[in-house]
């Protein structure tokens, strides 16, 4: 991932787990320190179809380095990923680019999650309320943001 850019991840509030806004997640960190969201997706049986044409009409279809990840926005700066197998989905994440007007993609994203009833997990696994301002409130108080300002002007 670039200094430009920070990665969220979307998780379905109902499931496996029954999450909330404000819950933090650290206790699925895996050993390694990574995070395992497909522990909140795993026998769900979403399917990707159900949500293909509604993605398509909102975002354009990015390039994808494999057929299992779908990618709707630039690979380069907005996009919203989706990790699919046999059809169903796995994992669902966004990225913002600081260095793009990321403000409407951020609000399509939040919609989407609306109408799906699925919750925003920042980097320090909070789950954020699906609220532009909050969010967005997060974004730029995030550490990527902040080396990302310190990049430009202290070089």
């Amino acid at each position: 991932m670039s200094i430009f850019q920070n990665t969220y991840f979307i998780v379905p509030r109902n499931g496996n787990y029954d999450l909330f806004e404000d819950l933090n997640l650290k206790s699925f960190l895996e050993e390694e320190g990574l995070f395992d969201d497909d522990l909140f997706w795993e026998g769900l049986n979403y399917k990707y179809e159900k949500y293909k044409d509604y993605l398509m009409n909102i975002f354009e279809v990015g390039d994808s380095w494999s057929k299992k990840v779908k990618i709707f926005g630039n690979n380069d700066t907005n996009c919203l990923k989706l990790f699919v197998e046999e059809g169903f989905i796995l994992s669902v994440s966004f990225r913002v680019n600081f260095k793009t007007d990321y403000a409407e993609f951020l609000r399509q994203v939040i919609e989407f999650c609306k109408i799906n009833d699925y919750l925003v997990v920042d980097n320090k696994l909070d789950v954020l309320s699906l609220d532009f301002e909050t969010i967005n409130y997060n974004i730029i108080n995030s550490t990527a943001f902040k080396r990302f300002n310190d990049f430009f002007t202290d070089g």
